[in-house]
């Protein structure tokens, strides 16, 4: 199997050449006028200088916000991979975790992969979502994913990939199978798609399943198939890759014209009111993400630490006035600071936080409606995790930088109301491990 796909750049340019010619008329006495043409100097300036063209942008893929839709695929051509799927929506700005975890245990251990959710792990998040009404366990989904960086991301597509060899007969309480097709790799696109059937105990399940990720961005199409309904792999795998070159080559012209912007943390004074200071995806304050333990401790004089969540990870900063707290968050290992959380954080211990005394957001504070957040941060994700009722709103930047604004119910509600705030280093989470 092969696919071919041609493409090219075109350089367009132009040129413009102008020249001026005056005449005079010249009367000679005792004559009748006769027109006689007198060459003159020829006007002249200096040729224009044509702008330069940009070299093509050749940095990180690391694709943000709205560029994920480019991944999207159209509610026709959902129609025309799953016929038995129903009718898909256009692209929402929304992720759905279940994060239940549990399951069977597999040989080998890489197909798990097949039955986890692809979003573990992710920043920010696309949906194409086609539901069943009438039975839910039939609805399916393309998640557009970004991952806090290239190399996470290509190490998950990594052991994905895997799954094409691996798991074409495996074992899960039950014997199981996966009959995929690899799409020949192109521009650095890697897709597959397949079937996967297993039986665990008393239950059956089969689904379609399709795959392709660049840069930091896997992209994960879904449908249950307990009807028995045939998939076309091949297809799926080569649509799938080929929106991801097309959404490749349409962020490298973005970013050729725009090359991205790299920020800069602005020093706080580590004495001023907790209120002035200033939430962003690299700090909070003086407290910067990456620092070592040692120097988040001491960056706030006055204040008092204690440890929170039965664990060495988590650190509960309080003012030196007991009027707020901010809860630290380490690396599994202790030493790095990963992430800062202003109010409610889930953790025993949090306080009703009152938003006036904690660092503001973007100009929001805690309490606000998230329509002020959403309007501050305007290409975020909506997510909703089933397993722990928990709703938030959730900004990413490309360098794997996160805002998180929890919210008290659906963060879509136009009610809802931020009770937290989050910020934290993606790139220092640990990695996902399942051998």
């Amino acid at each position: 199997m092969s696919a071919t796909v041609h493409g090219g750049w075109k350089l367009r340019g132009a040129a413009l050449l102008a020249a001026v010619v005056a005449g005079v008329l010249v009367v000679l006495p005792g004559c009748a006028a006769t027109p006689e043409a007198t060459p003159t100097a020829t006007a002249s300036r200096a040729p224009e200088t044509p702008t330069p063209t940009p070299d093509p942008y050749s940095g990180p893929l690391l694709f943000v916000g709205d560029e994920l839709d480019a991944f999207a695929l159209t509610p026709a051509e959902v129609a025309d991979l799953l016929p038995s799927a129903p009718p898909a929506t256009e692209v929402e700005d929304t992720l759905l975790q279940y994060s239940d975890g549990g399951g069977p245990e597999f040989t080998p251990a890489v197909c798990v992969l097949l039955i986890m959710e692809a979003s573990m792990g992710s920043i920010g998040a696309r949906t194409v979502p086609w539901v069943n009404a009438d039975d839910t366990g039939m609805s399916g989904k393309q998640e557009i994913l970004q991952f806090p960086s290239e190399d996470i991301a290509g190490s998950r597509m990594d052991d994905l990939v895997d799954t094409v060899e691996q798991c074409a007969q495996f074992d899960a309480q039950g014997a199981g199978t996966f009959a995929a097709v690899a799409a020949p790799e192109t521009d650095g696109v890697r897709a597959f798609a397949g079937t996967l059937e297993m039986g665990s105990g008393q239950s059956a399940w089969r689904a379609h399943h399709g795959f392709a990720a660049v840069g930091n961005i896997i992209v994960h199409l879904w449908q249950p198939a307990r009807d028995g309904s045939e998939f076309d792999a091949e297809r799926a795998a080569l649509l799938l890759r080929d929106r991801a070159g097309e959404a490749k080559t349409a962020f490298v012209e973005k970013l050729t014209a725009t090359p991205p912007a790299t920020p800069t943390p602005e020093t706080a004074d580590p004495a001023a009111p907790w209120s002035e200071w200033e939430m962003t995806a690299m700090g909070v304050g003086p407290l910067q993400l990456g620092m070592s333990r040692e120097e988040a401790l001491a960056a706030v004089p006055g204040t008092t630490a204690q440890a929170a969540g039965g664990t060495d990870t988590l650190v509960r900063l309080t003012s030196g006035d007991d009027a707020s707290t901010l809860l630290l968050q380490f690396t599994d290992d202790g030493t790095t600071l990963a992430g800062i959380t202003a109010g409610i954080a889930n953790v025993q211990g949090d306080v009703e936080p009152d938003g006036a005394d904690l660092p503001a957001t973007g100009g929001v504070r805690i309490g606000a409606p998230v329509t002020e957040a959403t309007a501050a941060f305007p290409e975020g994700t909506f997510i909703r995790i089933v397993s722990s009722g928990e709703y938030f709103y959730q900004s990413a930047t490309r360098d794997g930088g996160i805002i998180r604004f929890r919210a008290d119910r659906d963060a879509a509600d136009p009610a809802a109301v931020i009770t937290g705030v989050t910020v934290e280093d993606a790139t220092l989470w640990p990695p996902l491990t399942i051998r």
